[in-house]
């Protein structure tokens, strides 16, 4: 193998993960390999780039890091001592199945690109490699694995409000009821209805009646907190599920109605109305999220019913 060139930079401290300021476009790479040189040749690369990097020397020793701190890609050797990187990747897909890994080896004879992308490896370069092949290689691993966020991403969005939908919202709070029932957490469930989506369309047009539906969003995001789960889960339905609260419902209920109402008043006009019903799980007599939504739901109709005999 080539002796990689000697540099002078030493590696970037692991605490720097912690306090990284990247954008998107920049990453916490995780550098697996037992020579030194190779190693630093490596991270040197990435740094330039305007990466972070962490370097292991063996399997093993990657695993403990992984476990401490959050990487968005690997680039691992496969001949090292204690645990190899073909079992260190196996362990890796354990933990995340989408974790971007890059295979370098100069044991191309021993190790196929097959086998390694067989066990989860996006891409797989031989030793010794041009500096350019590599560069470029990473960054088309790395521009495939955001696309294809990008692409769950848009599976688990609501197009129209950019909130969760229906699918995303099941399985978020599932987990969530899960941890409740071990912390005894008491969650908060809020559903939510447009009363006149049907009205607005017809007398004004679809395109008021999304701006709508798109304006209520953004009511719900200024009401409620950034932890909380908010989903559209039908047309003129949301949700909102609180993993815990140090205010009351009817504190959040209150604001949410005063919330609408300002809106309303911003456009002189009451385009806005909205029902709904709430639910508490009890951790100590746990339900399903279905069966929360359904007490939320017929609390939610209640409420209704009662504005419509008000209404003249």
């Amino acid at each position: 193998m080539e002796e990689p060139r000697a540099i002078e930079e030493e590696l970037p401290n692991l605490e720097m993960l912690e306090s990284s300021n990247m954008t998107s476009s920049y990453y916490n790479i995780l550098v697996v390999d037992d020579e030194e040189p190779v190693k630093r040749l490596i991270a040197t690369l990435l740094s330039q780039d305007g990466h972070q990097c962490a370097a292991a020397s063996s399997g093993l020793e990657a695993l403990d890091k992984v476990k401490k701190h959050k990487f968005d890609a690997v680039v691992t050797d496969i001949v090292m001592p204690e645990m190899d990187g073909l079992d260190l990747m196996r362990e890796l897909s354990k933990r995340d199945q989408n974790l971007p890994v890059m295979i370098i080896t100069g044991h191309a004879d021993e190790y196929s690109a097959e086998t390694a992308i067989a066990l989860g490896a996006r891409e797989f370069i031989k030793k010794p490699f041009s500096i350019t092949e590599f560069i470029i290689r990473f960054h088309k691993m790395m521009d495939d694995h955001r696309g294809k966020e990008a692409l769950l991403a848009l599976s688990l969005t609501d197009e129209l409000t950019g909130l969760f939908n229906r699918r995303r919202f099941f399985v978020l709070a599932e987990q969530s009821l899960k941890v409740a029932i071990r912390t005894k957490k008491r969650p908060l469930l809020f559903f939510i209805d447009m009363d006149n989506l049907k009205l607005i369309n017809d007398h004004h047009g679809h395109n008021e009646g999304d701006q709508a539906l798109k304006d209520l969003a953004g009511i719900l995001k200024k009401t409620f907190r950034e932890p909380d789960i908010i989903a559209r889960i039908g047309g003129d339905e949301f949700v909102v599920l609180l993993e815990s609260t140090d205010e009351s419902g009817e504190k959040l209920v209150t604001r949410l109605h005063e919330n609408v109402k300002d809106y309303n008043a911003e456009r002189c006009k009451s385009i806005l109305s909205i029902s709904l019903g709430t639910a508490q799980f009890d951790p100590d007599s746990p339900i399903s999220i279905d069966e929360l939504l359904s007490k939320a739901d017929a609390l939610m109709y209640v409420h209704k019913r009662r504005r419509w005999r008000r209404t003249p």
